[in-house]
């Protein structure tokens, strides 16, 4: 079924679901009925505004919205094959509504950047071309947020990273570059649409995370490089596979990877392979889980520290033994996901207070699996602390399913004793 097909399917099931008529929905949206139908029915190609906005209308969760820029077998239309085109750019960007980070300096560092106007606004007013130091310039950026966000919450950074999304790809759009630096500056809008996404989703905006994160593969597609492509299409299966359809999570994960896996380095590949099998494990699907973290132990050991992409920075060997033990958590294997989290997790401190609540609520839930249940109250108490810290809207959901747990499993105990 191609992508139009697709479209226009769940289109006249979220219109059936919801008991909205096409007049309804004209009044919801400004399109005409007759158009609204034609796209129902497959006779029209949706544009990615009137996507969004039916999506919008529809409570679709993104699901229209992605359609809506994904062709025949999964692939972006725009710029496939062919040279990235002033057109090409313009519609990517109608998509898109230096010093070090610390834990001392992160909250500071982060308000600063809410106030400066970003330089790729200065370099359009001045009217300059724009060059391989102002791209330098964006990617040295790109690199900061993702370390600042590594200290402080979605809720701190999200407005931040959208706005040098937005001010990016109107470079890109506006800006008078060659081709060279314009594949760069997509390299860059590629990055902070993965970012965003990440942070958007940090921050509950679930269907904001889906935009973002296409955006990015495509902006990386169109940019040659399918790796990042193929990051930001794991990163969404990873989204899916916490908050969506599991099983479509695990189609898009193994996607990723297979599309990724050639041009992507070791740490990167490793880091695909581990949400294969997050994604596996999210369906109970053990054995494909443990395959898939067998192929990570693998492809981590042959990796070279200085050839890291941006986007992978942070997948350290303890990193890598904390999906191992989040995925046995998923499985019910606590033997085996208890002495791996608490290891791993005493490495961790409040100087990155999201991850640390994170991981202490898998080990949390371990314990629980374990009969440890004065232990995990413990360590579920210590989580929620820093969650609340964190300024992470996913950390404190995170501490409440386990608080939930601990609930169930008091009450359970109090029945049998």
């Amino acid at each position: 079924m191609s992508a139009s097909s697709r479209f226009a399917v769940r289109l006249r099931e979220l219109l059936n679901e919801q008991g909205v008529t096409y007049r309804a929905l004209a009044a919801r949206t400004y399109y005409g009925k007759s158009y609204l139908h034609d796209l129902a029915h497959g006779r029209k190609l949706p544009t990615p505004e009137a996507a969004q906005a039916l999506d919008t209308a529809l409570d679709g969760n993104g699901e229209l919205a992605a359609l809506a820029v994904l062709g025949e077998g999964g692939r972006w239309t725009i710029g496939c094959g062919t040279r990235w085109r002033q057109q090409d750019a313009e519609e990517l960007a109608d998509l898109l509504v230096t010093a070090l980070p610390t834990p001392e300096n992160a909250v500071e560092l982060a308000h600063q950047w809410l106030i400066a106007d970003p330089p790729q606004r200065y370099e359009l007013n001045a009217g300059r071309r724009v060059g391989a130091e102002t791209v330098d310039r964006v990617e040295r950026r790109v690199r900061q947020l993702r370390r600042l966000d590594d200290h402080v919450g979605g809720a701190e950074t999200y407005a931040m990273v959208v706005a040098e999304l937005d001010a990016t790809a109107v470079l890109l759009r506006e800006g008078n570059h060659v081709e060279a630096v314009g594949r760069r500056l997509l390299g860059a809008v590629a990055d902070l649409g993965q970012l965003a996404g990440f942070v958007a989703a940090d921050t509950g905006r679930l269907v904001d995370a889906r935009r973002f994160y296409l955006a990015g593969m495509r902006a990386a597609h169109a940019a040659g490089d399918p790796a990042s492509a193929a990051n930001c299409l794991s990163a969404l299966s990873y989204l899916e596979a916490n908050v969506g359809d599991r099983r479509e999570a695990v189609t898009l994960a193994r996607s990723a990877y297979a599309g990724g896996r050639q041009a992507a380095e070791a740490t990167g590949r490793a880091l695909l392979l581990e949400r294969v099998a997050w994604a596996h494990a999210r369906v109970g699907e053990g054995d494909l889980a443990e395959r898939a973290l067998g192929m990570v132990e693998e492809a981590y050991a042959g990796r070279d520290p200085e050839v890291v992409p941006p986007w992978a920075y942070w997948l350290t060997p303890d990193e890598v033994e904390i999906m191992s033990g989040r995925v046995w958590t998923e499985l019910r294997r606590p033997l085996w996901a208890v002495p791996i989290l608490a290891r791993v997790t005493a490495h961790y401190g409040p100087d990155t207070p999201r991850e640390t609540s994170l991981y202490l609520t898998w080990l949390a839930e371990s314990l629980l699996q374990a009969g440890e249940v004065e232990q995990a109250a413990e360590t579920a108490g210590r989580a929620l602390e820093l969650a609340r810290r964190a300024q992470s809207h996913r950390a404190v959901q995170r501490v409440a399913d386990i608080g939930r747990l601990l609930v169930e499993a008091s009450r359970t105990e109090a029945r049998t004793s």
